[in-house]
């Protein structure tokens, strides 16, 4: 089976507040986007399961690939344990804040769902996924959605069709440390359906994100200087949004050639 796991841009990402948990309440969009990592997987007799990659960066015996596994192989029960052999082939860059990791939790979710002819709902695979990460559910609800709680709560809604310039500035950022870092602020907006446009861009850890890495501050400064430019997620892409691809083409030319750069356009199925 060959799975194609897409990435994400946060629209928006508005930090409320640190909850009892220890997680922390926010208001965000999901949009996913033609940008994706590829996942084949088969069944195999080994005892254990098989994962490698294209990516020597991740760990191949602890990712969430692997955990996903686990967690179905759990639900599904030892009477009907199997095995596979997973191999990702890795595109969507590493703490870019394009939810790759989760992408491909919830390809796994879903994809043994299929091989192995399960028939669980899409909320029995969610409450799987989010014991892996709070944006693992977005992924397997699979349509672009407004979201709150710890971003698991979904509400599907399109906005229209856009094209975007992704630019990875080549700096992994941990999301655990981002939120560590985070200070909520004294006063804080509230985004919801009716606001979403007014506030597309806006991001909580942007400050923070600037203030510990000046290449995302030079970077944004470059792209609002020719076109828009915004942070996703807890960095470290940003993007700018366009009405025409050729329009994102020609902004492409004022990023660093150092850096990689992505023309995507939104997906509103995956």
């Amino acid at each position: 089976m060959i799975l194609k796991s897409p990435a994400k841009i946060n629209l928006f990402l508005n930090i409320l507040g640190k909850r009892d948990d220890g997680f922390h309440e926010i208001q965000t969009f999901f949009q996913f986007i033609n940008l994706y990592d590829q996942i084949t997987i088969s069944e195999t007799s080994s005892k254990n399961i098989i994962f490698t990659s294209n990516n020597s960066d991740i760990d191949p015996k602890n990712n969430l690939c692997l955990k996903a596994v686990e967690i179905f192989q759990e639900k599904i029960g030892n009477n009907s344990r199997k095995n596979v052999e997973i191999f990702l082939e890795k595109n969507i860059p590493i703490g870019a804040g394009l939810g790759g990791g989760s992408s491909n939790a919830a390809s796994i979710l879903t994809g043994l769902n299929q091989l192995w002819a399960c028939n669980l709902s899409k909320n029995d695979l969610a409450t799987m996924g989010e014991k892996l990460g709070a944006d693992v559910p977005a992924f397997i609800n699979g349509v672009p959605a407004y979201a709150t709680g710890i971003g698991s709560n979904l509400q599907n809604f399109s906005l229209e069709n856009k094209f975007f310039l992704v630019v990875y500035p080549l700096i992994n950022v941990s999301t655990a440390k981002m939120y560590q870092k985070y200070l909520p602020e004294s006063s804080v907006k509230q985004i919801n359906i009716e606001n979403i446009h007014e506030n597309i861009g806006f991001n909580s850890f942007e400050p923070l994100l600037c203030e510990e890495y000046p290449e995302i501050k030079e970077t944004l400064s470059i792209m609002r200087k020719n076109y828009n430019g915004y942070v996703s997620g807890s960095g470290s892409c940003l993007f700018s949004i366009f009405d025409k691809e050729e329009d994102a083409k020609k902004a492409q030319e004022f990023i660093p050639k150092s850096y990689q750069t992505y023309i995507v356009h939104s997906i509103n199925n995956i």
